[in-house]
């Protein structure tokens, strides 16, 4: 069973008014996201109780959320045959993406979803020392960022022919050139720390500051969890 989240909206510890809680009592969480849940009940004040399979919400089980901003995908069948979870949702079966890389999410910060005060986009894949990234589709090489400078340090943006985009943030090296043709698990660069991090700090500083922070964004450039099209097949575990 699935739960879709149909507006941004935030998951709650209890059925009350978001603002009647404190922050860490609730999680935003960015339209189009879908989870595994387990189970679900009718709550209090037109909110549903949800209990979530694993990747949890800060690896909490239970939360709350407002019935009206969600919808249950009770088969897999749904997520083909519901207007609301069609390609546009969807930007391919789980068949035709991998996980660029294995490691561990480093936690639920570097989860997609609001942390800090801000929408982080992507998930950050960690490790301890640089790595071969891979392809996590097929496309073709739109952009290159071929420097450490700004955020994003070294990065890599490729297009499906769908429109849809696959991201790759802080690499060490890049092994591709803008307008070549990737196939899915094709060797792309190497994982680093190149980039700067949102306290100004420079991200490389050895240890768990090297990660690979990927998106996924459909074709009108709204990025989407990448948990909700790629496999969960263990790859990239949420730790911590």
């Amino acid at each position: 069973m699935k739960l879709k989240i149909l507006e941004n909206t935030v998951f709650k510890l209890h059925p009350v008014a978001a603002e009647a809680i404190s922050e860490n009592e609730k999680i935003c969480v960015h339209c189009d996201t879908i989870f595994k849940i387990d189970s679900y009940s009718e709550a209090e004040e037109n909110h549903l109780q949800i209990n979530f399979l694993s990747p949890k919400p800060k690896n909490i089980t239970t939360w709350f959320v407002l019935s009206n901003q969600v919808q249950l995908l009770e088969t897999d069948e749904q997520l083909t045959a519901s207007p609301s979870v069609s390609s546009a949702s969807f930007a391919a079966s789980n068949s035709e993406w991998i996980w660029p890389m294995t490691g561990t999410s480093m936690g639920s910060r570097a989860e997609f979803g609001y942390a800090r005060g801000r929408l982080h986009a992507g998930v950050d894949i960690g490790g301890y020392t640089p790595d071969e990234c891979y392809a996590a589709s097929d496309g073709i090489v739109d952009y290159i960022k071929n420097d450490r400078s700004g955020a994003e340090g070294r990065a890599i943006y490729i297009k499906r022919s769908n429109g849809w985009e696959h991201v790759y943030f802080h690499l060490q090296s890049i092994r591709v050139k803008v307008g070549q043709k990737i196939t899915k698990g094709q060797l792309i660069g190497i994982r680093g720390g190149s980039g700067f991090g949102y306290e100004g700090l420079e991200i490389d500083g050895g240890g768990y500051s090297i990660h690979l922070h990927f998106e996924v964004r459909k074709p009108n450039g709204e990025p989407v969890n990448p948990r909700s099209i790629l496999p969960d097949d263990g790859s990239v575990p949420i730790v911590g």
